[in-house]
């Protein structure tokens, strides 16, 4: 095994035991955020937010593990093929994907002046990974400029992923 592989294999590795962890600090939290802080901040939140998220607002963690689980598998898959093909950009993408947690969970929580579920895994994970990955990558030939384009459309096809697991879950639970 070369060398790109095996760093790339250590992040991919770090990342898969990250995006655990965060979620369990998701699913573990959600169901009282929605049923104890949300109330309270629903005059914070502006209008075309609330409607997004007066959807979720009676979400259970039983709800939101099955999200959680079925878009794991979706993750699960790119990254699987990105090792077995070494399409590293399949990484990439998923990645970056959750790349968007770094600011999400932050702004909301500096917003409310409260406990948003996933800030703490993002302040003592996301955050320090995230730093470490782009700074390794930025500073080697890993990734070229067609890597990054694939690894951006990868990112976007996981939007509608997200949402569709977010359908299952309303089904399933």
């Amino acid at each position: 095994m070369g060398g790109l592989e095996l760093d790339i294999n250590i992040w991919i590795s770090s990342f898969l035991v990250i995006f655990m962890l965060h979620n369990l600090e998701e699913i573990t939290t959600i169901e009282d955020w929605f049923q104890q802080t949300y109330p309270r901040m629903i005059n914070k939140i502006p209008p075309s937010i609330q409607k997004e998220l007066s959807q979720y607002k009676n979400i259970t963690s039983k709800q939101f593990s099955i999200v959680i689980f079925v878009f794991s598998i979706f993750i699960s898959v790119f990254i699987l093929v990105a090792v077995m093909t070494q399409h590293y950009y399949l990484f990439l993408g998923v990645s970056l994907f959750f790349a968007l947690n770094i600011f999400s969970h932050p702004i909301q929580t500096l917003y409310f002046r409260s406990y948003t579920p996933g800030i703490l895994t993002s302040i003592i994970l996301l955050i320090p990974y995230y730093i470490l990955f782009f700074y390794r990558f930025y500073n080697t030939d890993s990734f070229t400029m067609g890597s990054i384009f694939r690894a951006v459309i990868v990112m976007i096809l996981f939007i509608p992923l997200f949402f569709f697991s977010h359908k299952i879950g309303k089904k399933w639970s």
